[in-house]
């Protein structure tokens, strides 16, 4: 090892993540939760300032964060905020803008924030 290199203790171990992973894969998501997630995604599609919208696997990308949120958050079940507040950071990145809609100053994550405005998420009680 070199002088500056440095050594970073562990915070869990591999049999610990592989725990916080099953735990995960148990967290329940209502089918509202996931028909919200269907309509936001499709709403990427057609959006005009869209070129390219969100895919399957970036859906699937969002519930897996919702659910890994939830279970961090103590809970056995996602919750429509769970999916607003991961929205942006897991779908802005995967749209493609029209360049002129860039040229105007439209971004990705104006474009999730304006969706998650125009898109109901189901009611407590539908996504309980």
């Amino acid at each position: 090892m070199r002088a500056h290199d440095t050594v970073i203790p562990a915070v869990i171990d591999a049999a610990e993540v592989i725990e916080l992973a099953a735990l995960v894969r148990t967290v329940h998501v209502d089918p509202s939760i996931n028909d919200y997630v269907s309509r936001l995604v499709e709403a990427t599609r057609s959006a005009v300032e869209v070129r390219l919208g969100v895919s399957v696997r970036g859906a699937l990308a969002l519930v897996r964060a919702a659910k890994t949120l939830a279970a961090a958050s103590g809970r056995h079940y996602v919750v429509p905020d769970d999916i607003k507040s991961l929205a942006e950071p897991v779908l802005a990145h995967r749209l493609v803008l029209d360049p002129e809609a860039e040229f105007e100053g439209v971004t990705p994550s104006s474009i999730i924030a304006q969706l998650l405005l125009e898109t109901p998420p189901p009611s407590d009680r539908q996504a309980v």
